[in-house]
């Protein structure tokens, strides 16, 4: 209805009364997150939103339930209301790599990594690492970065032919997904190529010698 202020003073009590009553290891408890999030960037409060992003999707990733949708929508939010229109700067999706590594481990022990629906969940976790790690700053910020490319390679590879089966089988079109994962791929080939180098030049000539 437009009244972002409204909604973002009653997410916050049913935030609020949902921690003191059933803890946030709730699922009610990450919905309320959720739709404070969403009322807060609406109020554009991005740090705010930002950070009860952060929260609902860690309820999300932790809980017994898990569900590839909300965690899809949820990085949706923070790539496309987020980040991507330069509200906050893109390292802050750094923040979602151990999230994410959660989620991933949570879908493959209850068996949801096997369809169509893993894969664009997992294109899109790569995509928000991929954003986040390139080849850039100081040796340790590189090594990090280096360890999120590693993981979003990993989600990219599990994700391809998950997401070309479904094509296939004409259960749904995921062609396009298909051709981001082919292009976050490449980027991860030139970053790490990159870090490589820095590799190289950085051993002592001595030890460099055959």
């Amino acid at each position: 209805m437009g009244r972002a202020e409204d909604a973002v003073s009653q997410f916050s009590d049913a935030r609020l009364l949902y921690g003191r009553s059933i803890g946030a290891e709730s699922p009610l408890y990450g919905s309320a997150c959720e739709g404070l999030a969403k009322a807060l960037i609406h109020a554009e409060r991005y740090q705010e939103g930002w950070e009860r992003l952060q929260e609902a999707f860690l309820n999300y990733a932790e809980k017994d339930a898990i569900h590839p949708t909300p965690i899809f929508e949820i990085l949706g939010y923070a790539l496309d209301e987020v980040v991507n229109p330069g509200h906050l700067p893109v390292e802050e999706l750094q923040h979602l790599e151990g999230p994410i590594e959660i989620a991933v481990k949570n879908m493959v022990h209850r068996g949801l990594d096997q369809d169509g629906n893993a894969g664009v969940v997992f294109e899109r976790m790569a995509q928000a690492l991929v954003r986040c790690s390139t080849h850039q700053g100081d040796v340790h910020e590189q090594e990090d970065a280096a360890r999120r490319r590693k993981l979003a390679r990993y989600l990219l590879v599990r994700a391809a032919p998950l997401v070309e089966a479904t094509t296939e089988s004409g259960e749904a079109d995921l062609a396009g997904i298909s051709t981001l994962i082919s292009m976050e791929l490449q980027i991860l080939d030139s970053q790490d190529a990159l870090y490589q180098k820095v590799l190289g030049s950085s051993v002592p000539a001595a030890l460099a010698l055959p």
